[in-house]
């Protein structure tokens, strides 16, 4: 494929999936996100399959689904409510989707997501871990505005997100007027006890001053601001799994934080190259009400 012929194919998915995540609970077709990339519908099928590994049928079924797995756990909402609030107009379709996928119907899927969160927070009163033990403090509840962003989305583990990174700060350096070194963000949009890792989504991305214009796989987004709680970590990046499940399974319990419907974002403040892993400082924003 030519570099430019798979950059246009690249910018085009791009604008598709920002449109399908963001309209995720609505009735939308494959006509209607075809239109968002600016292709016929059925070539625009193909390369979003080829480039992504999935339908958009599948790719909307897991968003919605998974969306409802982390309502399920982290609000007292009616299933029913839930189900209408993830894009299903009745119980019972989303009954029959939701345990088709996980194999459990939702109430199943309530009451044993309870059960093991129950069970991990007396794990770590017994083990006598606690946010001072994993080298976090916090939380404190910051109100941010609304962030103009380029990123590259990365799909797949998230080991392999530096290379993203290093991508975007060559097209940083080569593209923005850059005076001091740039912010760099991360927007986590997937559960790794949830989504399996070769479907993870991740944006890495650097704050701009204004929107840009998409350029390939570089795209742009504004992300809505809004109340988060901010937990900072000091240590290396592979420390980061057991801090969000800290996070996800006491901290917003103890707290009784409502989740917001957005993702969560990594603010890294103390970064690879100029700091050893040991010094990285990362403030963990997770979205409330």
């Amino acid at each position: 494929m030519r570099t430019d012929t798979k950059n246009s194919y690249l910018e085009s998915i791009n604008k598709a999936i920002a449109f399908i995540e963001s309209n995720s609970t609505t009735d939308i077709q494959l006509k209607d996100i075809a239109i968002q990339a600016n292709l016929s519908q059925y070539h625009f099928h193909r390369v979003f399959k080829s480039l992504t590994g999935d339908t958009t049928k599948d790719f909307l079924t897991r968003l919605r689904l998974e969306k409802a797995a982390l309502k399920l756990k982290h609000s007292q909402n009616d299933i029913g409510q839930i189900a209408f609030d993830c894009g299903y107009q009745n119980h019972e379709t989303f009954t029959r989707a939701f345990k088709e996928y996980f194999g459990l119907t939702p109430l199943e899927y309530r009451n044993s997501i309870a059960e093991l969160t129950t069970n991990k927070q007396n794990e770590y009163g017994k083990a006598n871990i606690d946010l001072n033990a994993l080298n976090v403090q916090g939380p404190v509840i910051k109100t941010i505005p609304d962030l103009h962003l380029a990123y590259i989305r990365h799909t797949g583990s998230y080991d392999k997100v530096g290379s993203s990174f290093q991508k975007l700060m060559f097209w940083a350096a080569t593209h923005l007027v850059l005076k001091l070194k740039p912010v760099t963000i991360g927007i986590v949009h997937d559960n790794p006890d949830l989504t399996a890792e070769q479907h993870i989504r991740f944006d890495a991305c650097v704050l701009l001053s204004k929107e840009i214009k998409p350029n390939g796989e570089i795209g742009y987004k504004r992300i809505e601001g809004g109340k988060f709680a901010v937990f900072t970590y000091k240590g290396a990046y592979e420390g980061f799994y057991p801090v969000y499940d800290y996070i996800y399974n006491v901290c917003l319990f103890d707290n009784k934080f409502d989740l917001a419907d957005k993702p969560a974002l990594e603010w890294y403040i103390k970064s690879p190259p100029f700091n050893k892993p040991e010094n990285f400082v990362t403030d963990f924003y997770v979205p409330i009400k």
